[in-house]
């Protein structure tokens, strides 16, 4: 049983329970942990603990209040579930369209739609405990997130910060994965690469393009997310797993202010006398670079490196070329 089981388990025996169970009664419930005494103290404290970092409200109380130091421990009901937020029967309505319209597939998605509404007030009515399909479902929504086993896998060491392998371009990759994310029609994995400069790099991977099974290896809680990752999605140009190039873009000063507030002071190389700058920025999506590079029409330039520049002049001519009249040029 690997982690991640036991971890599910024990949630379900602390919330389930009315009375606090002691170390002994959970050693007992959940399969898992060690025989060793001493290892399974050392488990037991991890599992703890990271149960209160994703947010458990795991509580530790007197099992009889005449022997205080005789410990148990509960995940109160009222502390964990979602209070009743008062929605309407048009509100819960809407939530089985949208659940509906884009669904998550395979079955861990599927499963996480079920308990979610389930959790906001019976907007699945009517549907048993289980693996059968909500008859509200209709065969196939108007959207679908792919529920690939690599994403489960994913998902997970994000959340316990362990360390996971994979063969991706030809090379063998160990990373630190700092997020998970999904952008048209694909999940990423992003995070630090220590197969990549010295002390490793950050990079993103597009799961249905890795060569061999995503697996997490090494304990949990193996390195610190950086918290820069955690505020907001990368931007586009970043969003890709083409081999990273530095581009050397020019904006002049009518449009400098704004292309600092999208790209960071920190990409800043040099500002001329007249408010034009010049910054450098890691590119690792080229198509969503150029159609940034665009939006500021004539009031940028790419001036390097030479296959980026030659790219981008191929890629105006291609479109010039597809307007009625136009000759390329």
């Amino acid at each position: 049983m690997d982690r991640l089981e036991r971890l599910v388990n024990l949630v379900a025996a602390l919330i389930d329970t009315n009375q606090p169970l002691t170390r002994a009664e959970i050693r007992q419930r959940i399969d898992g942990y060690s025989e060793d005494n001493e290892a399974f103290r050392r488990n037991f404290e991890r599992d703890k603990e990271l149960l209160r970092q994703l947010g458990f409200p795991l509580v530790t109380m007197a099992v009889d209040p005449a022997r205080p130091d005789d410990l148990g421990y509960r995940i109160p009901r009222e502390l964990y579930e979602l209070p009743d937020p008062g929605l309407d029967e048009s509100e819960l309505a809407a939530l089985r369209l949208a659940a509906s319209a884009v669904q998550l597939e395979g079955e861990w998605g599927h499963d996480a739609v079920i308990r979610a509404l389930r959790k906001l007030g019976g907007a699945v009515t009517g549907v048993p405990d289980g693996d059968q399909v909500p008859p509200v479902y209709p065969a196939a929504g108007l959207a679908a997130l792919p529920g690939e086993d690599a994403a489960a896998v994913a998902f997970a060491a994000v959340a316990e910060r362990r360390q996971v392998g994979f063969t991706y371009r030809g090379h063998q990759r160990v990373v630190d994965p700092w997020r998970l994310s999904f952008h048209r029609g694909h999940w990423y994995l992003s995070g630090l690469d220590h197969t990549r400069g010295g002390g490793g790099e950050e990079r993103m991977f597009r799961l249905d393009r890795l060569e061999s099974p995503l697996a997490a290896q090494g304990p949990p809680e193996a390195f610190a997310r950086p918290s820069v990752t955690q505020a907001a999605p990368p931007p586009a140009w970043r969003l890709g797993d083409e081999e990273e190039v530095l581009a050397e873009l020019f904006v002049d000063g009518e449009q400098a202010r704004w292309a600092r507030e999208a790209l960071g002071e920190g990409a800043i190389r040099s500002i001329g006398t007249d408010g034009s700058v010049v910054f450098e920025v890691g590119v690792t999506n080229r198509d969503a670079f150029r159609s940034f590079v665009l939006g500021f029409l004539d009031h940028a330039e790419v001036l390097g490196p030479p296959e980026l520049r030659t790219g981008m002049v191929a890629w105006l001519e291609a479109l010039a070329g597809g307007w009625p009249g136009g000759d390329g040029e």
